[in-house]
């Protein structure tokens, strides 16, 4: 009996993930295909909708140990300003020459397992641009703990310092990992935005008392894949909603939807 206790000490033991955290080629570039997409207006289908879709290639390359530079390929910018989901995307040349010629600069940041550190940018590239590298960048950070499944934590984000939740999964040969990670912007430890002129909003007793007035979560669904460098990033798909509930908490909601994914 000891012997079998013993051997399943050990099992457990090995069975603890190493090399989880994923990294990048030090000596060629990561490209991926990269969409983004972001609706503002009420939800339901048949009602106007306006947003922007962005297109491109993202670039990824070594740059000195733990930093890299990030630089963005033919982006395409695309337009919305109809009625969901009837009327298409139209593709607005002004604005992608606009932020083309800011884009297809490189700008550096810092990665270390997993995290993403400081990211530099050049002078003259303007607070747009640099909300878009933001925003690809967000999709890379990963807190990853090696011998637990399910897990809860605060988590740096575009929305602050909030609550995230893990859920790893790994298959039988073990050299892919499934991530799902949810955050909820309305329990944030610190909070990068801040809200103003809700007293000149009429009063919803229950959008208050809930705390709902205002509202807002993220999920992301990763798909790792163990190489002999180490973990690499295959897939990343995300999803964020805010919800902005001034008068009905049932029927009067408007929200802004973003939408991305990062692909090998």
């Amino acid at each position: 009996m000891r012997g079998i206790i013993l051997a399943l000490l050990l099992a457990l033991a090995g069975s603890e993930r190493t090399h989880i955290e994923p990294v990048f080629s030090e000596s060629k570039a990561s490209v991926y295909n990269y969409e983004a997409v972001i609706l503002n207006g009420f939800p339901e289908s048949g009602l106007s909708r306006a947003g922007i879709k962005i297109n491109c290639k993202v670039e990824i390359s070594a740059f000195a140990q733990r930093s890299y530079f990030i630089k963005i390929q033919s982006p395409e910018i695309k337009e919305y300003n109809g009625v969901w989901p009837k009327d298409p995307f139209t593709r607005s040349s002004k604005l992608t020459q606009a932020l083309a010629d800011q884009l297809t600069k490189p700008a550096r940041f810092e990665y270390s397992y997993g995290r993403v550190g400081d990211i530099f940018v050049p002078d003259d590239v303007s607070d747009t641009a640099v909300n878009i590298y933001r925003g690809i960048l967000n999709l890379l950070q990963l807190t990853l703990k090696k011998s637990q499944n399910v897990y809860d934590l605060q988590e740096s984000s575009v929305g602050g310092i909030c609550h995230t939740r893990y859920v790893i999964q790994e298959d039988r040969r073990g050299d892919r990992i499934n991530i799902i990670k949810a955050t909820d912007f309305n329990n944030c430890q610190e909070k990068v935005s801040k809200s103003f002129g809700f007293e000149l909003s009429d009063f919803c007793h229950s959008c208050k008392q809930m705390n709902r007035n205002l509202r807002g979560a993220a999920t992301y669904t990763y798909k790792l894949k163990a190489r002999d460098q180490g973990t690499v990033i295959m897939e990343v798909t995300a999803r964020q909603v805010i919800q902005f509930t001034p008068f009905n908490e049932r029927n009067g909601a408007a929200t802004m939807e973003a939408r991305q994914v990062l692909a090998w």
